[in-house]
């Protein structure tokens, strides 16, 4: 798709320079859509290969197109009411998204109104309406939709509620918290918490520590971008959810240590476990996905911690001739229903026929990552899923074929409360966050190890 000369160039707000902005967002809706629910390509990659392939878009326009895609993503299980066809999505679809999301109307969107033959005052009739559900029934017929399906169980698949471990609270209060956008979060690596602070303040940025977790900041919905902030280039901070912190806290690593993550990926938890344990010990970092490592290793050295290693493991039974881990974290591959707030697409692109296969999967690197825990260590196993099958049953599974492990109890990292049974699901209500799943697991002091 080509786009023409800088659409936020020109004067601001300049009718030619809307114009073209409003359409080139409607295009590119139409190509994430076909990327995303076709060639099922998850939405950030996809967007991030469009800005570096557009780089006439200026940041105005890129915010605009991030952020109506996203929420076209979030409330498709509504909208596609209004594009039963994706590839020919309508400006309605874009209309809708705005504010269903309950973003600003941009000054672009007027373009999208007269499309659909709606003014200005139709907006501001339904904007104000509090209950999301009201506002797409009272928007549905003004759009062309004759009959408005505002279930909240329609915005996430057909088969999420059957797969759904149990939950403290009502399936659509779930659903409510799936559909608000999450804030971001960020790790204080090193240095001095406070001064930090003040730093990111007077970086325009709203900074709220979380109430236990000391190194954890909240910024709500920055929209600036923090890679030139001088606290990312030194790798004083680190962008990750509060959820995915609690997990280091749970794993709990003490200076000294030898600690393996299996299953690593980009690097996050990596980190945290070699801060948490204070750059003294050792992490080895492994991933499937040799690509991954190679971002590892630049996090590494941007945050100065030099007591990771990164090694590829491909996923077999370790050598059971060397030494075994004090602990080992396998945050395995999975469903990635706990982020569904922070990945709308993901919801959509991931299919009920392969969770069997996914559960298959995590059975295999769990049971091969176990032999590498020494006697008396510990095994941490951690899904951002919301999915019994892919969790507690994944354990329970685990446990009646190694007996050689047992759960063990510990706190809540985000409320303090106890863990007796050795397994956590953390909600996205416990702290505006990602939902997480985490297992505690002891290995018998008279088994023997194995490292990769």
């Amino acid at each position: 798709m080509k786009h023409g000369p800088s659409v936020g160039a020109g004067t601001p707000g300049g009718g030619r320079h809307l114009e073209r902005q409003a359409q080139v967002c409607v295009e590119t809706v139409r190509e994430l859509l076909r990327q995303c629910l076709g060639a099922r390509r998850p939405a950030d990659r996809v967007l991030t290969a469009h800005f570096r392939a557009h780089r006439e878009l200026g940041g105005r326009d890129r915010r605009l197109i991030s952020e109506t895609s996203f929420a076209v993503l979030r409330w498709w299980g509504w909208l596609q009411a209004l594009a039963p066809n994706p590839d020919l999505a309508p400006p309605a679809l874009l209309v809708a998204a705005t504010l269903l999301e309950g973003l600003p109307f941009p000054p672009a969107g007027a373009s999208w109104l007269r499309d659909c033959g709606l003014s200005e005052a139709a907006v501001a009739r339904v904007a104000p309406l509090s209950e999301v559900g009201a506002r797409w029934r009272a928007l549905a017929p003004l759009l062309g939709v004759a009959t408005a399906d505002a279930e909240l169980a329609a915005l996430s698949p057909a088969w999420f509620a059957a797969q759904l471990t149990a939950c403290p609270r009502t399936l659509p209060e779930l659903q409510r918290w799936l559909q608000r956008r999450p804030p971001l979060w960020l790790r204080a690596q090193h240095g001095d918490r406070a001064a930090l602070i003040r730093e990111l303040q007077a970086a325009d940025l709203e900074v709220r520590p979380h109430p236990r977790l000391p190194q954890a900041l909240d910024l709500g919905h920055p929209r600036c971008d923090l890679r030139p902030l001088p606290a990312f280039r030194e790798g004083r901070i680190e962008v990750q959810d509060l959820a995915s912190q609690a997990i280091g806290h749970v794993c709990a690593p003490r200076p000294g240590e030898r600690w393996w993550d299996a299953c690593a990926g980009g690097g996050g938890k990596t980190l945290h476990l070699a801060a948490l344990m204070g750059g003294k010990g050792s992490v080895l970092a492994s991933d499937l996905r040799s690509a991954k490592l190679e971002e590892l290793r630049r996090r590494a050295r941007r945050a100065g911690l030099c007591n990771i290693r990164v090694a590829p493991w491909s996923g077999q039974a370790p050598d059971p001739r060397k030494p075994g881990f004090d602990g080992v974290l396998v945050d395995a591959p999975c469903s990635g229903s706990g982020t569904w707030r922070r990945n709308p697409d993901a919801r959509w692109r991931v299919q009920p026929s392969e969770l069997g296969e996914l559960v298959e999967l995590q059975h295999r690197l769990l049971a091969a990552a176990a032999r590498a825990v020494r006697p008396a260590g510990v095994l941490i196993y951690a899904t951002c899923s919301l999915l019994a099958r892919e969790n507690e049953g994944l354990v329970a599974s685990f446990l009646a074929a190694h007996p050689e492990f047992a759960v063990e109890a510990f706190a809540h990292p985000l409320t303090g409360a106890p863990c007796e049974g050795g397994m956590l699901q953390i909600w996205p209500w416990e702290g505006d966050c990602d939902a997480m799943f985490v297992a505690r697991l002891r290995r018998r002091q008279e088994h023997g190890a194995a490292l990769p």
